[in-house]
């Protein structure tokens, strides 16, 4: 299934009221007008926009000319006040359909427009070859026909008022000679640009394309406008919510946001699933059936119309691996075999939807299918931080692997409605969770984006004990204060109790693996872990950190995590956030985002994750590396003790 958008009504998931109900609306409505498409990543705007288009400027009988921009051409690979540059001369091609006097007055207007968009742009000029002439504008790219006829009046700059004259001149003369309404200029992808661009963008349509005979339609989210106001703003707040609110709705006088919630997908499912041979066309017709995959449906990727396509082509993938097998006869992603009951067919759609939606569960699905069996053991392999003194059952594993992941928060309870079918079908199926679900994700595997390098042979036992002695014997080196300290049970991990006061002990725990490049690495999982006082309820990060002994304690433990975080130190990292390009520089900064992102509304300081990553187990011995992590024991010692009473 192709991903481009839909414009078949039967493809827009029951919304033809709302969309009968915009055409309707902008038929009738007073230009100049701006609507915005609004809807997060994949939730069909730019399909909305494709049947707009068609309904309304395409047809033999319809009353506008139809213009389309998509920013996100414009913005490959240029600059961002390139980009602006391009849209801006588009727009006005389009517009003016090439008309002579409407050109000459948008390269006057240009003549001035580093002051009117981005001065330092002006210094770049190029000469490139465009609409029957050359003129010097700030654009890089020379495949965008971008240049507008050049006269003797070299020195002459139009103005903003004259140039929207010019072009409103232009555009009556086209709507008469073709016997049109006005124009609608679709403008897509705004949203896939760099947030302050896109801000840019809508300033730029403001202040030039307020034009009679002109209707705007954009595809942009309220969130992206918020995101690129913030270098003017700063972050939105209670406080200054209002500013942000006034500059979008000057802008936008429509704000549609896309029926997502009223989508009624199944139909399109069903008949996606019986076109790939999934399903029987007979099987859709059983109301049990469509409850179930109904069902699925809502837990994973809900009504979201990329992510429908992508987990139905995924099983469609995986059903022609399975049918060239050599066993595909008996194979339960060979859905053309007799055994492939309907209890199969929710195992493997439920797995690969989890996959879709969830790879972190998924992942944690192929290091032990048998997920009923996960306990703290398996937590602390996995890097999940949890309460020793608490005996935990896999529904908190699954709570612990989404608590420090904002989508994954949200959908904790999903998961684990997910992981539960799974459970009901394999008993119903008589197999063991272990195996039955292992063959399944065997063969999915393909399929994943995360799949990682198969786990090197190692003996980390070895490795623990000859750590757990340097590194002990490094620290008596460099700190002989420190005399109360016991080593963990050496199981392949381990770790060390360190007593800062006679009931009171920091716990670090090392987990040795392997990465996606094959390297040995070593994770240290440290004990900071501090809760809010009551004093400190509902405190932004930046007030928190006033407090002086935090910020002291804080800033005494970056000393010793920030030269390690530097980039030049190529074996030691921190923990990568999701919508992140690398780690941050220091432990105050993540804690920083973390509080941004409200993940901490009881907590002070969470406890981090490092990772030593080496090409050799026996590197793990080297005096360099013990010291590092020696110090970053002694680093997490003093921080817990400076903060022992801290209140």
């Amino acid at each position: 299934m192709s991903d481009i958008p839909f414009n078949e009504n039967i493809n827009d998931f029951g919304t033809e009221r709302y969309v009968n109900g915009l055409i309707k609306f902008i038929e009738k409505s007073s230009a100049p007008i701006t609507i915005a498409l609004q809807g997060e990543w994949g939730s069909g705007k730019t399909s909305l926009m494709t049947r707009l288009k068609r309904e309304l400027c395409s047809l033999p009988d319809s009353s506008f000319i139809g213009i389309s921009i998509n920013t996100w051409e414009y913005s490959m690979m240029s600059a961002p006040e390139t980009t602006v540059y391009k849209i801006l001369a588009q727009l006005v091609k389009e517009l003016t359909n090439e008309d002579h006097q409407s050109q000459k007055t948008f390269s006057n207007f240009l003549r001035g427009a580093g002051n009117f968009l981005y001065r330092g742009a002006r210094g770049s000029l190029k000469t490139i070859p465009g609409i029957g002439g050359m003129l010097a504008i700030g654009l890089e790219a020379a495949n965008v026909p971008t240049q507008i006829m050049a006269d003797s009046e070299d020195n002459q700059i139009a103005s903003l008022a004259e140039l929207r004259t010019a072009i409103e001149n232009s555009i009556k003369k086209r709507i008469a000679e073709e016997h049109k309404q006005g124009v609608i200029i679709f403008i897509d992808d705004l949203d896939r640009l760099n947030p302050p661009v896109a801000v840019e963008i809508l300033e730029l349509l403001k202040n030039v394309f307020t034009l009679e005979n002109c209707i705007f339609v954009l595809a942009i989210d309220y969130d992206v406008v918020v995101k690129g106001l913030e270098p003017k703003y700063g972050k939105l707040t209670d406080t200054n919510e209002r500013e942000f609110r006034s500059f979008f709705d000057k802008i936008i006088q429509v704000p549609f946001s896309l029926p997502v919630n009223s989508y009624r997908p199944m139909d399109f499912v069903l008949n996606a699933l019986v076109e790939i041979g999934f399903l029987r066309e007979i099987e859709t017709g059983d109301p049990k059936i469509k409850e179930k995959f109904a069902k699925i449906v809502e837990l994973s990727v809900g009504k979201n119309p990329r992510s429908i396509k992508r987990l139905i082509n995924t099983l469609s993938l995986l059903d022609c691996i399975a049918q060239c097998g050599e066993e595909s006869s008996n194979n339960i992603l060979g859905v053309e075999s007799a055994k492939n009951t309907l209890l199969e067919k929710q195992l493997n759609f439920i797995v690969v939807a989890i996959q879709i939606c969830y790879p972190k569960i998924y992942r944690l699905l192929t290091h032990n299918p048998a997920f009923i069996t996960w306990d703290k053991t398996f937590a602390h392999k996995e890097g999940l931080s949890l309460d020793e003194t608490t005996e935990y059952h896999w529904e908190d594993i699954i709570d612990a692997a989404c608590s420090t992941d904002k989508y994954l928060t949200q959908h904790t309870t999903d998961i684990i409605e997910l992981m539960s079918m799974i459970e009901d079908i394999l008993s119903e199926l008589n197999q063991s969770i272990e195996t039955g679900l292992k063959q399944v994700l065997d063969k999915s595997s393909v399929t994943g984006i995360n799949a990682t390098t198969p786990l090197k042979e190692f003996d980390k036992k070895s490795l623990i004990y000859h750590l757990h002695n340097n590194v002990v014997n490094r620290i008596r080196e460099l700190r002989p204060d420190i005399t109360h300290y016991q080593l963990k049970r050496n199981t392949g991990n381990g770790g060390i109790y360190i007593w800062y006061e006679e009931d009171a002990s920091i716990d670090v725990v090392f987990t040795p693996s392997t990465n996606s490049k094959g390297q040995i690495t070593l994770r240290l999982w440290l004990d900071i872990h501090v809760s809010r006082p009551e004093r400190m309820k509902g405190l932004t990060f930046e007030d928190i950190i006033k407090d002086e002994c935090l910020a002291k304690s804080l800033a005494d433990f970056d000393s010793v995590l920030t030269p390690l975080l530097d980039k030049s130190l190529w074996y030691f990292e921190g923990r990568i956030h999701e919508g992140r390009q690398t780690y941050f520089p220091s432990y105050t900064e993540e804690l920083h985002y973390m509080h941004e992102m409200g993940w901490m509304p009881d907590d002070i300081t969470d406890n981090p994750k490092y990772w030593i990553n080496l090409d050799k187990p026996s590197l793990f011995r080297d005096p360099q590396i013990v010291d590092v992590v020696a110090k970053v024991l002694i680093a997490n010692y003093d921080f817990r003790k400076s903060m022992k009473n801290w209140k």
